[in-house]
């Protein structure tokens, strides 16, 4: 009979290789759209930043998390451990960054119409590309203490540790420390989830108002089609939802994880298959409504 912790990574291995299929089908098809447009468009750069940072996730946590659910706890030496969890909060900062850009940035092209916020849009043309590469560096920089907090587990047999997530072991270094990075932290994931959130309600507001005002043309027709304005938007917002949705439940394991020693190896698999669930559906929910939003830009 197959093992709890052996089923979870397999399931983690299997997600891992859809999203990185995914992420790598949506990288191409973007550079491929560069050479058809001559140029990247700035949704197009956001969605690159953003691929490429879920790809990362997943390539940093699953395969790790998946190796230590079939036994190979040793797998990752001290500096690998190192390495790849940096890199891991790395990608999942940037993630988190830069799909609170794509809400952001959503929500002022269809607040076009007022011409304080036009006046918005056109200006953060020019940096969305620089925003990106920006939050690429503030994320490198804010997650240099991420290596001291973890150790290999073959060195956790000599020092103290405060838990152990299967192939590798979180450390405690001291009080002062850890709560200045946790309030950095914390307020980091919260100015992005208040922009998501407001981009999310201007989003839902916009839906409805255009809804109004074509409600009487619609009423005159038999048949009406969803514009592709429309399932564009629609398509953000799920995104953007479905980010908050699954940042919140894997950022509550995550925080049992850190509050309690020692946490069961399955209680750690399910966080990491949780936080890989939107790298993994991000791309394909992206690659279907590219051709929506190509169409938009494309006439503007």
């Amino acid at each position: 009979m197959i093992s709890v912790d052996l089923a979870m990574g397999m399931v983690i291995l299997t997600q891992t290789g859809i999203g990185t299929v995914g992420n790598v089908s949506l990288l191409c098809h973007c550079i491929c759209s560069v050479f058809r447009r001559h140029g990247l468009r700035p949704l197009t750069q956001i969605i690159n930043h953003l691929a490429l940072a879920n790809m990362l996730v997943l390539l940093c946590a699953g395969i790790s998390q998946a190796m230590a659910a079939f036994g190979l706890n040793d797998f990752l030496d001290d500096v690998g451990c190192k390495v790849v969890f940096y890199f891991l909060r790395v990608a999942w900062g940037n993630s988190l960054s830069t799909t609170c850009l794509l809400g952001g940035f959503q929500a002022l092209r269809i607040n076009h119409k007022n011409s304080r916020w036009a006046e918005v849009k056109f200006k953060s043309l020019k940096y969305v590309n620089s925003s990106c590469i920006l939050s690429w560096m503030f994320h490198l920089l804010v997650n240099i203490i991420v290596p001291m907090r973890v150790t290999g587990q073959k060195n956790s047999k000599n020092i103290s540790v405060k838990s152990s997530l299967g192939y590798c072991s979180r450390l405690f270094i001291n009080t002062i420390t850890e709560s200045i990075f946790s309030v950095i932290f914390s307020s980091i994931d919260i100015i992005c989830l208040g922009i998501m959130m407001w981009a999310s309600g201007s989003m839902i507001f916009s839906l409805h108002r255009h809804k109004q005002q074509v409600q009487y043309i619609h009423s005159t027709r038999q048949s009406c089609k969803i514009s592709p304005e429309t399932r564009a938007i629609k398509s953000t917002l799920i995104l953007v939802s479905s980010f908050v949705i699954f940042y919140s439940l894997s950022s509550a394991l995550e925080i049992y994880v850190y509050l309690f020693d020692n946490p069961q190896l399955w209680f750690v698999n399910t966080s990491v298959l949780l936080a890989s669930c939107f790298p993994t559906l991000s791309p394909f929910l992206l690659l279907k409504s590219d051709s929506h939003i190509s169409r938009i830009f494309s006439s503007r």
